[in-house]
C-alpha cells in the first residue's frame, strides 16, 4: 500500500485534514492507525454552519 512505501520515500509523517462531521472518513483513517493531532473548533463556515476541522496524523517508522 501507499502507507507501506512511505519509509522508502523518506516520508516521516502523514497528515489528514477532515471535517469533524465526516464520521465515515474519520473512522477509515483511524482504522489505518491515524491519531488525533489537532481539533480546530468552528474554524470554517460551510453552508451557513460552523464546522470543526480535525487533523489526524500518523508517524511512519523507518
Amino acid at each position: 500500500s501507499s502507507i507501506e512505501r512511505c519509509s522508502d520515500l523518506g516520508i516521516e509523517n502523514l497528515l489528514a485534514f477532515i471535517f469533524a462531521h465526516n464520521l465515515p472518513s474519520l473512522s477509515l483513517f483511524e482504522k489505518f492507525g491515524f491519531e488525533l493531532w489537532a481539533n480546530l473548533k468552528n474554524i470554517a463556515e460551510l453552508d451557513g454552519e460552523k464546522r470543526s476541522l480535525i487533523i489526524l496524523g500518523k508517524t511512519i517508522k523507518a
